[in-house]
């Protein structure tokens, strides 16, 4: 490279990096250069477009020419080129412009723009922004033209250029955006939509950085907490969350991790009265690029019935066991295929057997009616397939049974069948009745026998022989 050029090549750097421009006295000065010298090479380099002269009063400024030569034209991609020198005739245009514009290259190069009838060419409006342009330097515009019963969109670009001629004109580079700004409605559509699923949900659903500030709410949850989604925008997630269920959260939060991204607690929120409702709170983690945790979106499903009803069922087996746990009376439940499901503690104290010990109500059958005959009568009797038991009926039957410890025992069974096809049963021990009607028979034949008062105080006074709990 001569020395000439490498001059022009250091002055044409100098004006980019002072974009507000430069004196020929402060380029001479920084370049140290002569002054003439400098002058005359600022004057090829306004020649040739790559600078621009402005004056200041007394004092002329160079500024880097932000027109572009034609032959940079060559590197551009685009959908669109035309030239327009500076009598707003079209110079030449690229096949892409050719088949937008619907014209061929005969009619259109040479001809002025403003007979190119094109609808493309008229939202341009070339002649009112010719000026304005060699001036002001580029604009852009992007604007939508129906074509073939189409809508199609466009970013025009209009540039003012210098050709090699060194004559000014003006470049014109379009793009047809038409599948972008498809692109970009049909977001905003699934955006509209995902938000119009998120604010029908009967869930509440907040999303929130993980410091807890909040970014968004679906109306559910703004109503639950009588604040607009607006309104509460920056404010913390654990403003509404009862105190004591925060380290919940916060434990949850560090537990996330991009694999895991989904854990589910159950939290209380507070609503507009001042109340707290249990909800099962559903987070997922969101990341970025690099895998930092930026932002967890909340699903919650209002619980509070569920957790009254199950408060509500554990106190009812609280109480029932409670009462069957201090019934004078033996209880037993079997499952619809016999297997005992529950026997309270009396009956263990009245039989001896603990439930492990008879899992099946044949295991105790075969245990409480050693002999065969009165085992297959009791189960004829029970019913030992509960398959043709009704719901709300109610049986009984007296055996005796044997217990663990030998003793043999009269017993009443009621037996009932409940809904889900189980069996409730009750055992009467009937040994002290029979004992009480023993005891008064044989009253009864001493009262008899006896003639007088002194003979019946003797016979009451006598030892009464012992008799097997089962006699009758």
């Amino acid at each position: 490279m001569d020395t000439r050029q490498e001059t022009i090549k250091k002055i044409k750097s100098l004006l980019r990096i002072h974009r507000n421009g430069l004196t020929i006295t402060d380029i001479a000065e920084k370049l140290r250069l002569n002054r003439n010298s400098t002058a005359k090479y600022l004057e090829i380099l306004l020649i040739s477009g790559d600078v621009n002269l402005n004056t200041y009063g007394p004092a002329k400024v160079y500024t880097f020419s932000q027109k572009m030569p034609i032959s940079a034209m060559l590197k551009f991609s685009a959908d669109i080129i035309l030239l327009i020198d500076n009598e707003m005739h079209v110079l030449d245009a690229n096949e892409n412009a050719l088949n937008i514009l619907g014209v061929s290259r005969e009619n259109l190069i040479g001809n002025p723009i403003d007979t190119v009838k094109s609808p493309l060419i008229a939202r341009l409006a070339i002649p009112n922004v010719f000026e304005d342009i060699q001036t002001a330097g580029e604009i852009q515009r992007e604007f939508s033209i129906s074509q073939q019963n189409d809508d199609h969109h466009y970013r025009m670009r209009i540039i003012p250029t210098v050709f090699n001629n060194l004559d000014e004109g003006l470049t014109i580079i379009g793009e047809d955006i038409t599948k972008q700004i498809r692109f970009e409605e049909s977001l905003m559509i699934s955006e509209a939509r995902y938000r119009a699923i998120l604010q029908e949900q009967t869930d509440v659903i907040c999303r929130w950085r993980p410091d807890g500030n909040i970014t968004f709410i679906n109306e559910s949850l703004s109503r639950l907490i009588g604040i607009s989604g607006s309104d509460i925008l920056g404010e913390s997630i654990f403003s509404y969350i009862l105190p004591e269920d925060i380290p919940i959260i916060k434990e949850q939060i560090a537990t996330i991790t991009p694999v895991h991204s989904i854990h589910s607690i159950e939290i209380r929120l507070i609503d507009n009265q001042g109340n707290y409702h249990w909800y099962q709170w559903n987070t997922r983690g969101i990341y970025d690029n690099a895998g930092i945790l930026v932002e967890c979106q909340s699903v919650g499903r209002d619980i509070n019935t569920e957790r009254q009803q199950a408060k509500k069922i554990r106190e009812s087996e609280e109480r029932f066991h409670m009462i069957t746990d201090h019934s004078p009376f033996p209880i037993s439940i079997i499952d619809a295929l016999g297997n005992y499901l529950y026997i309270n503690k009396f009956f263990t104290q009245l039989f001896g057997y603990k439930i492990e010990d008879i899992p099946t109500e044949k295991d105790w059958f075969e245990l409480a009616f050693p002999e065969i005959s009165d085992h297959k009568e009791a189960m004829l009797n029970m019913g030992e397939d509960p398959s043709h038991s009704i719901s709300g009926e109610i049986r009984s039957c007296v055996f005796p049974v044997t217990c663990k410890d030998g003793t043999v025992r009269p017993i009443n069974f009621f037996r009932a069948t409940l809904q889900s096809g189980e069996q409730f049963v009750v055992y009467e021990d009937l040994t002290p009745k029979k004992e009480s009607e023993r005891l008064q028979s044989v009253l009864a034949s001493i009262v008899n026998s006896s003639n007088d008062a002194i003979t019946l105080y003797r016979n009451l006074n006598k030892p009464v022989p012992h008799h097997s709990a089962i006699d009758t």
